[in-house]
């Protein structure tokens, strides 16, 4: 029985039971989204951020960090089936006055660490049968947005990313996508609609009330939608998609 047939008659393709998961950005409010929903459906879940409480804490931006994370996961559970890249960070400029250090940090967290990542990962992901990758894009992968130049370009890059790792990763049965979530409630929005608030010289809950009104739906996205998505994309039922990138916008991106 080939691979993918023998994951797909497995709990009908839906349960992550005896799978190993690592989790990047773990402590913030998607990150803690995504390790729920995968232990819900029976993975071991292993979660890494730069700190926080019960996690492995490495800087995701470099090259040791992330050697350093994997290393420590497979020492512990043996192998690695399963790589949730969802470490991100924001800074809010004018391009032409962006600090080159924060362009250089939001590069670094959001593209440079999914590389050295994957490169870490890649030989455990390899050998495990239907090896999963899902990273965290967004919206701004697909087009522009004010004073957000690092990471909008760095979203941008993940795509192009993934898009190879997809190709060289399908002939070992390793599928590498991302999700594309759009404005969600959590602590990396807040910081971003409390510099709106200051620029406009108004309060964070009218500014909150504008932007949700800008949504489809007049909402924002919720965490547990992106997070039962890479569930979806992390299971045996996802074994056909590969390279790809899922919106999860409430059909923000059908007017672009």
């Amino acid at each position: 029985m080939a691979k993918h047939d023998e994951q797909l008659s497995n709990a009908h393709g839906w349960s992550l039971e005896g799978r190993v998961a690592l989790v990047t950005g773990a402590v913030g409010g998607l990150g803690k989204a995504i390790v729920a929903e995968l232990r819900e459906r029976g993975a071991t879940v292993h979660g890494a951020d730069i700190a926080g409480d019960g996690v492995f804490h490495a800087d995701l931006s470099t090259a040791d960090g992330n050697r350093d994370m994997v290393a420590h996961v497979l020492a512990t559970a043996g192998h690695l089936d399963i790589l949730v890249l969802n470490a991100g960070c924001q800074f809010v400029s004018p391009l032409h006055q962006f600090p080159d250090a924060e362009w250089e940090r939001l590069r670094a967290v959001m593209l440079d660490g999914p590389f050295f990542a994957l490169k870490a990962a890649w030989s455990a992901l390899t050998r495990a049968p239907g090896g999963r990758v899902v990273v965290t894009a967004s919206v701004a992968s697909y087009g522009g947005g004010r004073q957000k130049a690092a990471y909008t370009a760095a979203k941008h890059g993940v795509l192009g990313l993934v898009r190879v790792a997809a190709l060289e990763g399908a002939v070992h049965g390793l599928t590498i996508n991302a999700v594309a979530p759009g404005w969600m409630d959590t602590a990396l929005m807040r910081g971003q609609l409390e510099a709106q608030a200051a620029n406009r010289g108004t309060s964070i809950d009218e500014v909150i009330a504008l932007f949700r009104a800008a949504q489809p739906g007049n909402r924002f996205v919720d965490v547990r939608e992106v997070a039962a998505t890479i569930g979806f994309l992390a299971s045996p039922c996802a074994s056909g998609i590969n390279g790809t990138c899922i919106p999860i916008d409430l059909g923000a991106s059908a007017s672009a």
